[in-house]
Parts: C-alpha cells; sequence; structure tokens
C-alpha cells in the first residue's frame, strides 16, 4: 500500500502561510491606482428600471416564493418523517441555503430580501391598515391596543435580537434538519413574528431587528456585489420632500427607515426598490460593483454578530462535515434524547460565541494596540477590527454550503419527484441511488475558500488599523496579534477540510 503525500493540506499551508508576503507584493502594485468605479446597471439595461418601476414588482416575485414557501411547510407536516425523503428539509436546508451562501449573498447582497415570503402576509395587513389611516403612516398617531399604546422598545432596535435568535436556532439545527415538522413549525413561528410585529406602526419590525436570516444576510451582504445607492448627492442634499422615506403616489416609503442618500453600505438596505418608484428626481440606481465590500461596522452588536456568525460556521463543520460520530450522539435529543450532554453543549456554544471568543479578539486587539500605539481606545479598535471576520467567516460558511449541496443533492431530487411519500415519481428520481456529486474537487474547493476568505480578511485587519491614522509599520505591528488568531483559525479550517 502507497499513500501519497497531502498535497492539499500542506499546500494550502504554504499558501496560507505566503499571504501575507503576497499581499506586501500586491500593495506595492496598488499603489497610486484608483478603485474601480460601482457600474450603474440602469445605464446598461434599461428595461431593468421599468421592471423595477412597476407598481407591482415585488408583488410578481415574492408571491411565487409564497407558494413554495406553503409546499415547504405542508411537505414537512404530512409528508414522510424521515428527512432526507422529505422536500420540506431538503429544500430549505440544502437548496435554499445552499443557495443563499454560495450565490445569493456574495453576488445579490440583500437581493433575497427583496422576494422573502416570511413578512408578506404581515405587511399586507399592515399597509391595508396604514393606507385607510394616514396619521399613523406618518408617525403623527400611535396604534393602541386596549387602550396601551403599541411602541417597539428601543432597547430592542439594533442586532441582538436577531443574533441571539440565529444563535438559538443554530444550537438546535441538528434537530430542526432531522424532523420535518420542526422545520415547518419553525417557518409558521418566523410568519407570525412578522404578522404580530405588524401591528406597530414601524414597517419591516420584523426584518430589522428580529428575523434570524436577516444576521446572515445583513452581515454578510456587505461583500455583495449588487447595491442600491444614490445616482449623485446634490439631488439628494437639495431634496426636502423625502420620498424615498415617507413615500408617494408611486410607492411606500422605505419600510426600513432609510433614506437613499444616506446609504453607504449593505446592512441595512433591504433591497425593496420602493426607492427606485418614489424617488421624484430619479436618482436612484442599482449598481454592481467590481471591487471592494463595505468594512464599516456600526455598532458592538455588529461586532458580537460578526463573531458569532464565524464561530458558528466552524461549529457547523466541526458538527456536520467531521467524522466525530460520538459527538453527534452526545447533541442527539431526537433519537437519544440525550438532554444533559445536549444542554451541555448548548451552555458551551454560548458562551464561546457570546463571551470566550470576544474576549480572546478583545484582548488580542488590547496587546496589538499597545504594539503598534493606536491613537484608537482599544474598546473602539475592537469594534473596528471585527470587519476582519466577514470574508473568513462567509468564506467557511461556503465551504461548509458546497459540501452539504453537493452531498445531498440526490437525497434532493429524491424528495421532490416525491415529496408526499405517495408513491409519485415526478422527475424519475424517486428511487435513484445516493453519491456525492464532484466528491474528489470538494476538499480542493472549501480549501480554496478558506485562502480567499483568510486574505481578504488579513488585508481587511491592516485596513482597519491604518484608519485610525497609524503609520504603516505601526499598523503592521498593531494587526499583528488578532492576524496571528485569524491565521491559526484559518490553518485549522484547512487541517479539518484537508488532513
Amino acid at each position: 500500500m502507497i499513500v501519497a503525500p497531502n498535497f492539499l493540506l500542506y499546500g494550502g499551508l504554504g499558501l496560507l502561510l505566503a499571504i501575507p508576503f503576497a499581499g506586501l507584493i500586491l500593495k506595492r502594485r496598488r499603489t497610486g491606482r484608483d478603485p474601480d468605479r460601482p457600474v450603474n446597471l440602469f445605464r446598461i439595461f434599461p428595461g431593468l428600471k421599468r421592471i423595477l418601476k412597476a407598481p407591482s414588482f415585488q408583488f410578481n416575485i415574492a408571491l411565487p416564493m409564497l407558494g413554495v414557501f406553503w409546499f415547504i411547510i405542508l411537505a414537512g407536516l404530512f409528508g414522510t418523517k424521515v428527512s432526507g425523503r422529505n422536500a420540506g428539509p431538503m429544500i430549505i436546508w440544502v437548496l435554499w441555503l445552499s443557495a443563499l451562501i454560495i450565490l445569493l449573498v456574495p453576488i445579490g447582497g440583500r437581493i433575497w430580501c427583496t422576494a422573502c415570503p416570511l413578512p408578506l402576509l404581515g405587511e399586507w395587513l399592515q399597509r391595508l391598515r396604514l393606507a385607510r389611516n394616514p396619521a399613523e403612516l406618518e408617525g403623527k398617531s400611535v396604534r393602541r391596543i386596549f387602550g396601551i399604546p403599541l411602541r417597539w422598545p428601543a432597547w430592542l432596535s439594533n442586532p441582538w435580537p436577531r443574533v441571539l435568535f440565529f444563535l438559538l436556532l443554530g444550537t438546535f439545527s441538528t434537530t430542526l434538519v432531522a424532523v420535518p415538522a420542526a422545520t415547518s413549525w419553525m417557518l409558521i413561528s418566523l410568519v407570525l413574528m412578522a404578522v404580530v410585529t405588524s401591528f406597530f406602526s414601524e414597517q419591516r419590525l420584523f426584518c430589522r431587528h428580529l428575523c434570524p436570516i436577516n444576521s446572515y444576510i445583513s452581515l454578510y451582504s456587505t461583500t455583495g456585489r449588487l447595491m442600491v445607492r444614490s445616482v449623485a448627492a446634490k439631488p439628494c442634499d437639495d431634496c426636502h420632500e423625502r420620498f424615498c422615506l415617507t413615500g408617494s403616489v408611486k410607492g411606500w416609503g422605505c419600510p426600513y427607515g432609510l433614506c437613499v442618500g444616506e446609504i453607504d453600505r449593505n446592512n441595512d438596505c433591504g433591497a425593496c426598490m420602493e426607492c427606485v418608484k418614489t424617488c421624484a428626481y430619479d436618482n436612484v440606481a442599482v449598481y454592481w460593483r467590481n471591487t471592494g465590500w463595505d468594512k464599516e461596522i456600526a455598532g458592538y452588536g455588529e461586532t458580537w454578530q460578526a463573531i458569532v456568525m464565524f464561530a458558528l460556521a466552524c461549529l457547523y463543520c466541526y458538527i456536520n462535515l467531521g467524522a466525530w460520530d460520538h459527538i453527534r450522539n452526545w447533541i442527539d435529543i431526537v433519537d437519544k434524547r440525550n438532554w444533559g450532554t445536549f444542554t451541555v453543549y448548548a451552555l458551551v456554544v454560548w458562551a464561546v460565541c457570546l463571551g470566550i471568543l470576544p474576549l480572546v479578539w478583545y484582548l488580542l486587539v488590547r496587546l496589538g494596540t499597545a504594539a503598534g500605539g493606536s491613537p484608537r481606545p482599544a474598546a473602539l479598535q475592537f469594534r473596528a477590527t471585527s470587519a476582519a471576520f466577514i470574508p473568513i467567516g462567509l468564506a467557511v460558511w461556503i465551504a461548509f454550503a458546497l459540501a452539504t449541496v453537493l452531498s445531498m443533492m440526490t437525497f434532493v431530487l429524491q424528495s421532490l419527484s416525491d415529496p408526499f411519500n405517495w408513491g409519485w415519481n415526478l422527475l424519475g428520481m424517486a428511487g435513484s441511488r445516493w453519491h456525492i456529486i464532484w466528491s474528489p474537487a470538494i476538499p480542493w474547493l472549501q480549501v480554496s475558500c478558506v485562502l480567499v476568505g483568510a486574505a481578504f480578511s488579513l488585508r481587511a485587519l491592516v485596513e482597519c488599523w491604518r484608519r485610525d491614522g497609524s503609520l504603516p509599520r505601526r499598523a503592521v505591528m498593531g494587526a499583528l496579534p488578532p492576524a496571528v488568531f485569524l491565521w491559526t483559525a484559518a490553518a485549522g479550517m484547512i487541517w479539518f477540510f484537508a488532513g
């Protein structure tokens, strides 16, 4: 028996080690070059503008998604209890989730929010009420239930609720995947939350503050290529009507409470395209950016959001893709009823995501602040440098999704052929044999993702240090301690995928 050298593992670690040196060389070559300007897609595709300006645009996109959504719920409730043969979990956790991670967010940014069916019922009920009560729409009156004014609490108007909700779903992810009915009831619960929050005057409260999916999308949409922006600054500066915020006869005001002229990142804009319809100066467009991404972290809630998403990406890989069956048995509360070990697992996950990992990052940033002599306080530097978790976190998520969709696509086709286990064979794949698509290439793709993510994370880390006014050498010295952490994390993921 001859065992060949693990070229992928050693090559991946070697390339990871070479990233800082390659970055220095490329930095010198980039000096003096202007960044590429975003491309106005309305100028290239005039028909796109007419489509987005249509009053029924969002309805025409979201209604088919709503039909698919209820099909998933019905399949989960009334189909087979075997998760791998049930169309509900297979569509949500394999097909849709992989498409969201690999394509929709990195390319489209917040484009999924344009067609998302979760808030539709609540939004339709709310807009029907607001259309009949302009005073409430304009904020001149407050809606009351049994005489109690409905005001959304200020302490919930931040990323924390959706981050904690995502962490909760992530903790129970194995149960949600293994039990089709659990997936259906989770989706029903999200719809009910959207309906309940629609009783408030503010629009899209569920999407902005509670939606766990938005916790992922809002963070990683900063790397997305598509974005909604103003065409020029002057029309927005001179505008007093602010129809993009308040709405007009052509469309609703921004349900996310934004003015287009103030949007400079993808995190908050849900790409509903209402501002394209309502702008009186025709000063809104959809852009495609060839380079760059949004590196600004607005608050500490987003800092924890970036850290939690990175930690859960690594956790998902280890739990779902790893060879350690005993760990999966420890957290199995469906078949083995191991509630004791699952509770320990949940406590460890929450402690690491919310306490230990942020503390480690803060201490490393504080060490870097002392070494590099940064004029910015360590707490502010901690917040700013957490943007470095975004590229590496997205890369690990993509690596996880690639393995999931390529290994589970056969099950997806089987379940779609017979979605309710009634003996159908719609696609001719109901009795097909399971196999992994493109199996030898999966670890190569995963290692490539980690390398690209690590390169962008290390670059972002140094840029965050440069933005506080530090000299290049001091910026490198300050970024070194957290950079070692990122390098070690990337090396660990390369070892996991290729070792």
